[in-house]
């Protein structure tokens, strides 16, 4: 994987998550299977290769992008309360609702530049795209990488990005289809709401920790907010959030100058989920 001690003042950020393979959901299981399995603190990347019949290099790559979908801890691979709930409740990521909270997680931290910049810059602002533009919405990290990253790492990883909305998985999102030479944003199946307060929690927690409550409009606008990653307009945004008002841990405050969502307790994003899990 190619990653960069900072870019335009992000730490820790990745131009690679699979180092050009494809995000592979049946393999991604087996991974999941094997490090909840293990109760050790710290689990060797070869014994995750015979537990699975991966290759080490494989199991990296898995590793990576397990990490980056909130399912696993970097380095160590141990499962992750939310990596935990998923291999219980969804072990093949076939649920709407657990692929569109994943395609949050992957998308919305700018550490993974090229998903977050394809998902709340290229496609919010453009609609449409061929591989060769997006590759090109990249020059200006010519600032931080050699021309040969620039081409090679951005291309590749594009590839993944692409392939995963079309052929893998997160196709089933219908969030983006292949048109001859370019992807266009399609249908999208529908934002479950706990799905919603999920990322809701998600989002603050990575872009307003310790905030309690989170204004609507930055839901809608803000470049890592659910509205952006889920390209939901404001009617379909707010029509989701009536549908939780009830949710103990959320409340919905408009009166006045205020017009936001209040997170009236601690409820972690995987325990929305479980919810979701739970009432499906």
């Amino acid at each position: 994987m190619t990653q960069l001690k900072s870019i335009a003042g992000i730490p820790d950020a990745k131009l690679q998550l699979t180092n050009g393979c494809e995000l592979d959901f049946d393999l991604l299981a087996r991974v999941l299977n094997a490090i909840c399995s293990d109760e050790r603190p710290r689990i060797p990347q070869a014994d995750l290769g015979l537990a699975t019949g991966l290759a080490p290099r494989r199991v990296e790559h898995l590793g990576s992008i397990a990490n980056a979908l909130g399912l696993a801890n970097k380095g160590t691979y141990r499962p992750t309360p939310l990596g935990r709930l998923v291999q219980k409740r969804d072990p093949f990521c076939d649920d709407l609702g657990g692929l569109w909270f994943l395609h949050y997680r992957i998308s919305s931290d700018p550490r993974h530049l090229v998903w977050n910049r394809m998902v709340t810059q290229i496609l919010f602002n453009q609609q449409s795209t061929t591989r060769e533009q997006a590759r090109l919405a990249f020059d200006d990290l010519r600032l931080y990488l050699t021309p040969y990253s620039l081409q090679k790492h951005v291309r590749d990883e594009l590839k993944v990005f692409f392939d995963a909305y079309t052929e893998q998985r997160f196709r089933k999102l219908a969030y983006l289809r292949a048109d001859g030479d370019s992807y266009v944003l399609s249908y999208r199946e529908p934002v479950p709401p706990l799905v919603l307060a999920a990322s809701i929690v998600c989002f603050r927690d990575r872009h307003r920790p310790g905030d309690t409550a989170v204004p609507v409009t930055d839901l809608l606008t803000d470049r890592n907010g659910p509205g952006v990653v889920f390209q939901m307009d404001e009617g379909p945004l707010r029509a989701t959030l009536e549908n939780l008002k009830l949710q103990p841990g959320l409340s919905l405050e408009s009166r006045a100058d205020l017009d936001q969502v209040r997170l009236t307790d601690n409820t972690p994003d995987y325990a929305w989920m479980e919810r979701y899990y739970a009432q499906r």
